[in-house]
């Protein structure tokens, strides 16, 4: 499957080498001329284990693609979102200052606005970081005012600190948050092929609703707004 990963941040790196090592064709969409090199000479800016290994060996075999060129995620049936956490939709607060959760805001809203136009009819949108209840919906209202028809799941990384490469590769589960009816269905069927090897080694699936999912390693909102 060709799938897009939108940010090479510690998330980001993860996703991207963990994608392609599952045998995916992934394009890492990285604005950052430096993120960009030191990812090519093999150097993530995080010390995770394996991930330098892993890193490389996507490189190496061309399923991972490192680029600047938003035009290059065309095609892609999925879009990782490894950007941002601690969104605040609808003006709730979290533990966070208000310029970091802004600069959290903001770096979604972009990542979206680069998406767009470049998203047709069932592609998936998936948001990874643990967020507020809603973000999901934003963004897809954000999506649908552009006139694309593309749908937001949300599937939180579970992994533990020093362990993301193997905890991503072989989590404890999979949780999908995915809409009701039919377009959860057809969400879960793809996230399905995405997760392939992990259901393949009997990794448990769950689904719920994008809501729930989200909260999963969310930030403790500290004001929930005026009553």
């Amino acid at each position: 499957m060709r799938v897009s990963v939108i940010g090479c941040g510690r998330r980001g790196a993860v996703q991207a080498a963990c994608l392609a090592a599952a045998g995916h064709d992934v394009v890492a969409l990285e604005a950052d001329p430096s993120v960009r090199r030191r990812l090519r000479a093999g150097l993530p800016a995080t010390a995770e284990p394996r991930l330098r290994r892993l890193l490389a060996l996507a490189l190496l075999s061309g399923r991972l693609r490192l680029t600047g060129d938003r035009t290059a995620v065309a095609g892609a049936r999925v879009h990782v979102l490894a950007v941002g956490s601690g969104v605040v939709p609808g003006g709730l607060a979290v533990a966070d200052d208000d310029a970091q959760a802004g600069a959290r805001t903001a770096m979604l809203r972009d990542a979206v606005e680069q998406l767009a136009p470049h998203l047709g009819p069932g592609d998936l949108v998936v948001g990874r970081a643990g967020v507020l209840p809603g973000t999901a919906a934003w963004l897809s209202a954000s999506l649908a005012a552009d006139g694309v028809r593309a749908d937001v799941v949300w599937v939180p990384d579970e992994h533990r600190s020093g362990h993301a490469v193997l905890d991503t590769l072989r989590p404890a589960r999979l949780l999908y948050g995915v809409p009701g009816g039919a377009a959860g269905e057809r969400a879960a069927a793809i996230l399905d092929a995405l997760h392939a090897l992990q259901l393949a080694a009997g990794t448990p699936r769950e689904t719920t609703l994008v809501e729930h999912a989200e909260l999963v390693g969310a930030p403790v909102p500290a004001v929930l707004g005026a009553a």
